[in-house]
C-alpha cells in the first residue's frame, strides 16, 4: 500500500502544471520573505515600531484577568511555550501575547509563518 502512495506522490510532483504552480509559489514566498526582511531592517533602523496593537475587549478582559491570577497566567504561558517547543520560563503579559500570536499564526498559516523564520535567519546572516 505505501508503494501506491509513493507512486501517486511521484505522479503529482512530476506533472507539468504542478511544477509551474510550485515555481510561482516559491517566487511568491521569496517575495514575502524579502518584504519581511525589509520590515525587520526598518524596525532595526528605528523607522518602524516593534509594537503592534489589538482592539479586542474580550481578549483585553482575559489578559487582565490572567494578570490578576498569576497561577493561571503561568499555566497559560507554559502551555503556549510548550506548543512552540520552548523551555518553560515565567511569562509576563507581553510574552503571553507574543506567544499567543505566534501559536495562532503557526497553526492557521504555517507556510506564511515559516517565512518569518526564514527572514529572521536571512537578516541575521546579512551582517556577517
Amino acid at each position: 500500500m505505501p508503494e501506491d502512495d509513493d507512486l501517486a506522490t511521484l505522479k503529482k510532483q512530476t506533472s507539468h502544471g504542478d511544477r509551474i504552480d510550485e515555481a510561482g509559489a516559491e517566487e511568491e514566498t521569496r517575495d514575502f520573505v524579502e518584504d519581511i526582511v525589509s520590515e525587520l531592517e526598518a524596525i532595526e533602523a528605528g523607522q518602524q515600531q516593534k509594537t503592534i496593537s489589538v482592539w479586542d475587549g474580550h481578549l483585553a478582559a482575559f489578559v487582565r484577568a490572567l494578570e490578576e491570577n498569576p497561577e493561571q497566567m503561568e499555566n497559560v504561558g507554559h502551555a503556549l511555550q510548550q506548543r512552540l517547543e520552548m523551555g518553560q520560563e515565567e511569562a509576563d503579559r507581553s510574552e503571553i501575547l507574543r506567544l499567543a500570536l505566534r501559536v495562532g499564526f503557526q497553526e492557521a498559516a504555517p507556510e506564511e509563518f515559516e517565512a518569518v523564520r526564514e527572514a529572521v535567519r536571512e537578516q541575521a546572516t546579512n551582517g556577517l
